[in-house]
């Protein structure tokens, strides 16, 4: 089995083909790697390997300034990888990307959803702690970890409050609708009505029972992200508390006028 410097490609876009052969990338990575760099191989793809120099490569990038930020710098970083790769065969001495900067994307705010949108998403969730997870979240205006550091005895069924541990460990209230009630009541009617514990558990036991924070079944607190992030659809937990963002305000709201009717 021929290795990749065992190879002797003759032009840039036989040598380009051979990186994407030998490389583990995804299926993805390979179809962006293609789109990115075909204007530069349909210009010198023909050329030898020592064509690429960097004077070719600064005029290639600086038809590309007109592009967003996001794309300039994924044709970029695969015009590096390429690059590297070639250096690493020992096809190309020089680094001709040297100095060349990424450019700046600025930072993107997550957009928040509208309360008919966000409730039509959480309407589809089947999973029993899921859905009772979610719609809590969404009722209340809570965090995500807020939601996820809560336990059973902190649930004031009478009044359908729950005691929170905020940052700097604050405690407050907040409080749950009737739907949300019947959401929860379900979702431990799955578990068989536990009465102390973490209140959102795994669907599987700890494995590691001593460092768990374990229900008295052995299932540990939901209290990683990865659950979270798999059911949004986000890499970031934040974009998710952004989308329930005017619902917490609302949800403060009805917190301060609960307390004043209960001062009065």
């Amino acid at each position: 089995m021929k290795t990749p410097s065992s190879f002797h490609p003759l032009t840039l876009a036989s040598a380009f083909e051979q990186f994407l052969e030998v490389s583990s990338f995804a299926r993805r990575t390979r179809e962006s790697y293609t789109e990115d760099l075909a204007p530069l191989l349909a210009e010198i793809g023909q050329q030898p390997i020592r064509a690429l120099t960097a004077e070719v490569l600064q005029t290639f990038l600086a038809r590309q300034e007109s592009l967003a930020p996001a794309t300039y710098n994924r044709r970029l970083a695969a015009l590096r990888s390429f690059i590297r790769w070639l250096r690493e065969q020992g096809w190309l001495a020089e680094a001709p990307l040297d100095g060349i900067e990424r450019k700046p994307e600025g930072k993107r705010m997550p957009r928040a959803l509208d309360a008919q949108n966000v409730e039509s998403v959480l309407r589809k969730i089947d999973d029993q702690r899921d859905r009772a997870l979610f719609w809590l979240i969404y009722d209340g205006g809570l965090r995500c970890q807020e939601a996820l550091a809560i336990d059973i005895d902190d649930i004031s069924w009478s009044d359908r409050s729950i005691r929170l541990h905020g940052k700097g460990g604050r405690p407050r209230e907040i409080f749950f609708s009737r739907a949300v009630g019947t959401l929860l009541d379900k979702y431990l009617a799955t578990r068989g009505y536990p009465t102390s514990g973490p209140l959102f558990v795994t669907h599987r036991k700890a494995r590691l029972p001593r460092r768990a924070d374990l229900d008295a079944d052995g299932y540990a607190r939901l209290s990683t992200e990865v659950d979270l992030k798999r059911f949004s659809g986000h890499t970031s937990l934040r974009s998710l508390e952004r989308y329930i963002a005017d619902n917490r305000e609302a949800a403060k709201r009805k917190a301060r006028e609960w307390e004043r009717r209960q001062h009065s």
